[in-house]
């Protein structure tokens, strides 16, 4: 049976590829902060196993890998999900991590720490255990990461559009580091519907799907890239 680790897997595009590996008949681990936040439905799954994980914590992190060692020796992919947005980063101030006059030190770093910092804790934890030829890890970024972002803005947005500026960066650095069989890219997931923006037009689970899909149609142009959802490389 293939395996997968997803953090923040408890909702919005987390929720979604577990939904996906589930139907894939893949043994799920679910990593959330709160695992008995997870929908019952799911839970019911006798593939589904609840990890409770805060990313920003090393002892944490380190609990999930035995955890998870103990239960498969092997993971085929790794999908880093949990993040930060500028309104769950700052209890809805965001104006602590968007506008130049306001800026907080701490709610800056959080934000670096969780959405960049935190997903290469977790490789760096459970690259013994990707041992698949090839296995994936991937990293969920956004246009905001992007000098060339897609989408329209208004306001600086400084902590979370160079907090993924910076996980793309260290996934490219990955790549002096990792063993061959790891394949890795960054990956901008479109317009999620989620808690945080229960207006975006792709629903969680055909997102990851597509996500998943650059893997099943692998080319090693891909390999430490940042990526659009559809397959085409992102512009930084």
């Amino acid at each position: 049976m293939k395996t997968v680790f997803i953090t923040g897997a408890n909702r919005g595009l987390g929720k979604g590829f577990v939904e996906y590996f589930l139907n894939k008949d893949f043994l799920v681990f679910a990593g959330a902060r709160n695992i008995n936040s997870f929908d019952k439905l799911l839970t019911e799954n006798k593939n589904l196993v609840p990890i409770s994980i805060d990313v920003a914590n090393d002892d944490s992190i380190q609990k999930a890998f035995e955890i998870i060692s103990k239960l498969t020796k092997n993971l085929d992919y790794l999908i880093n999900n949990a993040g930060l947005n500028k309104d769950s980063a700052t209890n809805n101030h965001k104006e602590f991590v968007c506008n130049l006059d306001k800026l907080d030190r701490n709610s800056l770093l959080k934000m670096f720490d969780v959405n960049a910092i935190s997903p290469f804790m977790i490789v760096k934890m459970f690259s013994p255990i990707l041992k698949g030829k090839p296995s994936f890890v991937v990293n969920i970024s956004s246009a905001r990461g992007s000098y060339s972002d897609e989408n329209p803005n208004t306001n600086g947005n400084y902590g979370y559009r160079a907090s993924k500026t910076a996980l793309n960066m260290m996934t490219y650095c990955s790549l002096f580091d990792l063993p061959k069989n790891i394949k890795i890219y960054a990956v901008h997931p479109g317009g999620v519907q989620t808690d945080m923006n229960p207006t975006g037009p792709d629903k969680p689970i055909i997102q990851a799907e597509k996500i998943i899909q650059i893997s099943e149609n692998w080319n090693d142009k891909f390999n430490g890239k940042f990526l659009r959802f559809d397959r085409t490389i992102y512009p930084l």
